[in-house]
């Protein structure tokens, strides 16, 4: 019939019918080969045998595979696991603060420059138009601009192990081992890479989850990488525990207090964003589990020159597609810090001015300029908001200076406290805030203010160059707006419940 037309037609042509391949695979599994594994690794070692004819230079290592009886053992793979993304954190962590030391120095070099061009200018120092313009240009535009520069060595640093890792092989192997955990959050065992990520930076983590194939996966990364607790909430962690939290207490002496804090804080966060994932998975972006087929290339030498094109590739990629909305953003916020502007003779008594030195009266009139600006006022306006919390609208202004980075929480409440160039080791902030009371004589500042506050900082989404990035890499306005909404609503609710509840526990300082 026709039916033997066609098999004869095929094996005139070179295919083997199925029937033929069905036979072969069973005869495969009868003798204990995994069919699957070997056509994969026939075709690898194809191409590791042609590439060097292909391309020039090209150096290709081959064997390697024992190396997998260590990668993909159960416990033997947890160590590797871990040991190397220990080193990959710690690259993000710690050394790329080098780099972004010298690119903060060089940008503030730069507007120190512009602004003694400015100060050259005819009305400057009067508090006119030139003033305005300069800090326009020094802090908004300039500061703008590093604020993006900032990310480039852990972004760069972040997709240089990807990439070396993707070419070596290792990538595929902990991908397929973390695949097994992951499963369980909803998401595919290569979403470990911006997770873990996301510890030291939210920003190269989102766009890490490119590396994701299917937009459902990268949308339910996006939406929880903001609660891991990135590097920036670590100094308003070290500010809050050294000045609120004793060392000790006194019903456990000797139990370092404050390093347990820190840890659990920590803890709090991977605990938080894995349950996210599940609940956000299973109720809002809900679909049958894909079925992922991952692949194990052989190990190999990483070729650098295909590892600098996919760092700069993908770098450049950053800057243009992510940096204009940062610093749109940037200034925008600095706008509502700055405005509207106030002389010291606005905010400050004759007498005041009379017995202070010209900086002291910079200081104080900046402080006074704050609780007038825009932010000030929006903290005022949301301070009923945020009292159930323990927060007053010192504490809302230092949130919404947050937006920029979180980080600047702390230099924002030194602003708001009259203390020059305060940063989380300031011994004068803490000092501030350990004496700063309520109209009833409370202090501001308590144990419990402290907890709800850091509290707050792990859940909430606080970071304008993470919401540029996630509308970036997302696409959506209204996927955006519900990472937005749904950490927000959580920081309220978590903040609120400890501060509440340690009051309800008779627990008032």
């Amino acid at each position: 019939g026709d039916g033997d037309d066609n098999d004869d037609a095929s094996q005139a042509a070179g295919v083997v019918p199925l029937a033929a391949l069905e036979q072969a695979r069973s005869r495969a599994v009868a003798s204990g080969r995994d069919l699957d594994a070997e056509i994969v690794q026939s075709r690898y070692l194809w191409i590791d045998a042609h590439v060097p004819g292909f391309v020039s230079g090209a150096h290709v290592t081959r064997g390697g595979y024992r190396i997998d009886a260590l990668v993909m053992h159960p416990i033997g793979g947890a160590v590797v696991f871990v040991a190397v993304m220990l080193v990959v954190f710690l690259a993000l962590f710690s050394w790329s603060d080098p780099l972004i030391g010298l690119i903060e120095a060089a940008f503030a070099a730069v507007g120190d420059v512009v602004g003694q061009v400015f100060a050259l200018a005819p009305g400057a120092g009067s508090g006119g138009v030139v003033d305005v313009a300069r800090d326009l240009v020094v802090d908004g535009i300039i500061g703008g601009v590093g604020s993006v520069v900032v990310f480039v060595p852990q972004i760069g640093l972040l997709f240089l192990f990807l990439a070396l890792l993707e070419d070596c092989g290792y990538l595929a192997r902990a991908a397929t081992w973390m695949d097994r955990v992951l499963r369980f959050a909803g998401l595919p065992g290569h979403a470990f890479v911006p997770l873990l990520s996301g510890f030291a930076c939210a920003v190269p983590a989102i766009v890490a989850t490119r590396t994701l194939s299917r937009r459902r996966d990268r949308l339910l990364a996006m939406a929880v990488l903001p609660l891991t607790s990135c590097s920036a909430r670590l100094p308003v962690y070290a500010l809050v525990i050294g000045a609120v939290l004793p060392a000790s207490f006194a019903a456990l002496p000797g139990v370092p207090v404050r390093p347990l804090v820190l840890f659990a804080m920590y803890t709090f966060s991977a605990i938080v964003t894995l349950v996210a994932a599940v609940v956000i998975g299973r109720l809002v972006l809900a679909e049958p589990p894909a079925q992922v087929l991952l692949e194990l290339p052989p190990w190999r030498a990483p070729q650098p020159r295909v590892v600098a094109r996919l760092v700069w590739s993908r770098v450049a990629g950053f800057l243009r597609e992510a940096g204009g909305v940062i610093l749109a953003a940037t200034i925008v916020l600095w706008a509502l810090l700055y405005f509207p502007r106030v002389t010291p003779e606005e905010v400050l008594s004759a007498e005041v001015i009379a017995r202070s030195t010209p900086e002291q009266i910079e200081e104080l009139t900046a402080a006074a300029g704050l609780e007038r600006s825009f932010a000030g006022m929006i903290g005022k306006t949301i301070e009923p908001v945020i009292a159930p919390l323990g927060f007053d609208w010192r504490i809302g202004v230092g949130l919404v200076g947050a937006f920029a980075a979180r980080e600047v929480f702390v230099s924002t409440l030194g602003v708001v406290y009259g203390i020059a160039d305060a940063d989380e080791e300031s011994q004068s902030l803490r000092e501030h805030i350990q004496a700063e009371r309520r109209p009833d004589g409370t202090p501001v500042w308590s144990a419990r203010t402290g907890l709800s506050l850091m509290v707050f900082f792990a859940l909430a989404m606080q970071c304008m160059s993470t919401l540029a990035v996630l509308r970036r890499e997302s696409g959506s306005w209204s996927w955006t707006a519900f990472v937005v909404v749904y950490p927000t609503a959580m920081a309220w609710v978590g903040s609120f419940v400890v501060y509440q509840g340690l009051g309800l526990l008779g627990w008032s300082g």
